[in-house]
């Protein structure tokens, strides 16, 4: 986190001319998604946290405290724009919060979900560029299960010949698929598009979300590694209480209960809907067919393509019908 006041002794990162990945919050072409905005359904309702060290080559210095878990539910808090508000929880050197959602995250058309950290622009006094922006970076990944997760790509291209000061800034055109990558307020967003697909990831229910720290540290014994084998620089060293990434909120633009995928299509069929007892889906090449709960749970995996809904408590159910060559899912009430 950003202490309240900076004694700002910075050296100026050269920016990369090459730069390639989406701006800021504001300029043209940026991906920032502002927590107004009505992409979002939901929010994350859960959240546990691993704190990371205030300094990781110094453990003597103890672990960042600041915030709790339940500061991450919900929408960020809105202060004024001028404001640093603290509704985070600070990870600190490697730490890890894991997130949960009332109903699981799907992958449709364009991201899927936001992280909310709390950067912000640096003053053009300590940066005549204009471009920088204090920002502390994360790994995100995902999972179905809760057991195995999978990390999406990302990369940076600020060097890392010279360790970015604990006050420094980064341009965000830099970094791409990192958390943090845009001011409070501000959420980056993710597409599940780009996780590589894996037989133990569910693309089309995800029910937890892992932010972890980017340490920041170049020396090679502390340094975290994008996709591409980079070091990560981030500022560092950050030892005080609100060290680390601050994770402030985890929107979610596609979940379950809120709507299915956008390849659902007329061409598999099911009824009745709502359902009392049996329910028929008829399709194409239909290979098999999976009912799970709004929470995610699966309750049914069955080739057949005539279902026993009888048992099943009253509410709403997902069908999930793989089909030879697509996916179709189909929301189901049951009466």
């Amino acid at each position: 986190m950003k202490k309240l006041v900076f004694i700002w002794i910075m050296a100026l990162v050269p920016v990369t001319l090459w730069a390639q990945f989406p701006p800021a919050a504001g300029l043209p072409g940026t991906t920032a998604m502002h927590a107004d905005s009505s992409a979002f359904v939901a929010w994350a309702t859960g959240c546990t946290t691993e704190r990371g060290l205030k300094r990781i080559d110094k453990p003597h210095l103890g672990y960042a405290s600041f915030g709790d878990d339940t500061l991450v539910l919900g929408k960020p808090g809105m202060g004024g724009a001028s404001e640093i508000v603290y509704d985070v929880v600070s990870l600190g050197d490697g730490g890890v919060s894991t997130v949960t959602f009332a109903s699981p995250i799907y992958n449709g058309e364009g991201p899927d979900f936001a992280v909310f950290e709390n950067g912000f622009d640096i003053d053009d006094e300590y940066d005549p560029t204009g471009l920088l922006h204090f920002l502390e970076l994360a790994f995100v990944e995902v999972s179905s299960d809760g057991e195995h997760f999978f990390r999406f790509p990302a990369v940076t291209l600020v060097p890392y010949d010279t360790q970015l000061n604990g006050n420094a800034g980064i341009d965000p055109s830099q970094i791409h698929n990192f958390a943090g990558k845009y001011d409070q307020f501000y959420g980056t967003p993710f597409d599940l598009d780009d996780v590589e697909d894996d037989p133990l990831l569910d693309k089309n229910s995800v029910t937890h979300v892992r932010i972890i720290d980017v340490v920041g540290c170049i020396k090679p014994e502390y340094a975290a590694l994008d996709s591409e084998g980079h070091i990560v620089n981030d500022p560092w060293f950050t030892s005080f209480d609100t060290g680390g990434f601050d994770l402030e909120a985890v929107g979610v633009i596609h979940d379950l209960a809120h709507g299915v995928s956008s390849n659902e299509s007329e061409s598999v069929s099911v009824y009745p809907n709502p359902v009392r007892d049996k329910l028929s889906v008829k399709g194409d090449n239909i290979q098999s067919i999976v009912v799970f709960n709004l929470v995610g749970q699966r309750i049914m995996n069955t080739t057949e393509t005539t279902l026993d809904m009888s048992d099943l408590t009253e509410g709403i159910y997902f069908l999930r019908v793989v089909c030879e060559n697509r996916m179709v899912t189909k929301r189901i009430v049951k009466q």
